[in-house]
């Protein structure tokens, strides 16, 4: 499987988003792509479809965020949780048994 670094990148440049980051949420990787110009929706969708085929990647459109008056940010993750990745914000029961 490809890093989360490549499948950004390729997402960043193929959707020709202004930024982007991505994030682990529930062992999963959740990229965030912000845009300042006006974009399709159809578009959007197909580009991130063609990453997903070209990646061989599960990927999905999951939120979009307004950051600003013109501009938004688009989050997609990724369907298939990752072997290795752990979500810093999950704690085991014991963590909430000392408190």
């Amino acid at each position: 499987m490809k890093s989360p670094q490549v499948i950004r990148a390729r997402l960043e440049t193929r959707t020709e988003a202004d930024c982007s980051k991505h994030e682990v949420k529930d062992n999963k990787i959740h990229y965030h792509l912000k845009f300042e110009q006006e974009i399709g929706w159809d578009w959007l969708k197909g580009q991130v479809r063609k990453t997903q085929e070209d990646e061989g990647i599960e990927l999905e459109l999951w939120k979009i965020n307004t950051s600003g008056v013109c501009a938004f940010e688009v989050e997609v993750r990724e369907l298939v949780r990752r072997e290795g990745v752990n979500d810093d914000n999950q704690h085991a029961l014991e963590d909430f048994e000392k408190s």
